[in-house]
């Protein structure tokens, strides 16, 4: 069963302090935070297959963005493989449970790492604790 990432936002103190970010499990810190990395390293390792990467830009500036690789109709994240129509659904259902107007973009991101970052907010590796 999918997990939605919003489940393992940070905190505002992990958002401030990256040492506590970084003490977070490997599946929060990929979840929440470090998605972005995630999806372009996995993608950028296996350059022969067709995967495209995918941001889902939530609307009216709430919280629950996320980036995960797309091959075809199966996602991979956080969470490895699971169907795209779950994770959507799954993010969905989560996310408006929160915030009950929530709704999203889905963003094909055509962009390198450094531009996606600059463009979106979010943070290249140099700026982790430590190298991801």
């Amino acid at each position: 069963m999918y997990e939605s990432p919003i489940k393992y936002q940070r905190t505002r103190e992990e958002k401030v302090n990256q040492l506590l970010a970084w003490k977070r499990s490997d599946k929060a810190f990929f979840a929440a935070g470090a998605c972005h990395i995630l999806a372009f390293a996995f993608r950028d390792l296996q350059p022969q297959r067709n995967l495209e990467l995918i941001f889902i830009r939530p609307k009216n500036n709430t919280k629950g963005s996320h980036v995960y690789v797309l091959d075809g109709e199966w996602a991979f994240d956080f969470n490895g493989w699971t169907k795209e129509k779950e994770l959507l659904e799954t993010t969905q259902k989560v996310c408006r449970n929160i915030y009950p107007t929530w709704d999203y973009d889905k963003i094909f991101i055509t962009e390198d790492l450094e531009n996606f970052c600059k463009n979106n907010n979010h943070r290249l590796p140099a700026y982790f604790a430590y190298l991801p």
